[in-house]
């Protein structure tokens, strides 16, 4: 498939596409800047004290850090649970986010679907369920159709992710000296067991 094909037979975005596509965008950096401070806040308690080493992070390690974090959250095995889930749900949107603020969008005339088109894939990974309309490895040009029905999905479940994060760390902001307290005394009595950290190739998930 031509990259004219594809643009004559397509549109500029037009304004509500961009305020879709940049909300998206922002609600990932809140997303990572939660996951930052729930991640300071975990390894607090797992290694005994404060830490900023987060802030350090690039995204892809900000995810991989925060899974890790929970499954070292030996403490409260449902905090762990859901911070888990968040993290899975941040991988695929992270993603996404890659794709409206790397490639080129456009819309597609007479259905509600924005069409992404790049041509610098090199080792990128299309989110699951876009459609990918070129895969030979020396393609010229790659394509993402992407249905505005899927952003608007998962642009709900990014924002519920991230109220949950943001209070999530709020509390363990508040309470992480006494739970620090509490856990490695709970591991000297043999009550809990600390886990290794290991970290998570979010690229083969």
């Amino acid at each position: 498939m031509s990259l004219g094909h594809i643009l004559h037979d397509t549109e500029p975005l037009s304004v509500q596409d961009y305020t879709l596509i940049g909300k998206f965008i922002q609600s990932y950096c809140s997303a990572d800047f939660e996951a930052r401070r729930v991640i300071n806040s975990l390894s607090h308690i797992r290694l005994g004290e404060s830490t900023s080493f987060a802030l350090k992070l690039n995204d892809k390690d900000t995810l991989e850090h925060l899974m890790a974090c929970a499954d070292s959250c030996t403490w409260n095995t449902d905090l762990a649970d859901g911070v888990r889930k968040v993290a899975e749900i941040f991988v695929m949107h992270r993603q996404l986010r890659h794709i409206f603020a790397h490639w080129a969008g456009r819309r597609v005339p007479g259905h509600a679907a924005l069409i992404f088109i790049t041509k610098s894939l090199d080792k990128q990974r299309l989110p699951k369920d876009a459609v990918v309309l070129e895969q030979e490895d020396d393609a010229n040009t790659q394509y993402s159709l992407i249905p505005i029905s899927n952003v608007l999905e998962e642009q709900a479940k990014l924002e519920e992710s991230c109220k949950y994060l943001a209070n999530i760390a709020a509390q363990l902001e508040s309470k992480a000296t006494d739970i620090t307290r509490q856990f490695a005394q709970d591991i000297a009595d043999g009550k809990l067991e600390s886990k290794p950290y290991k970290l998570h190739d979010i690229n083969r998930a």
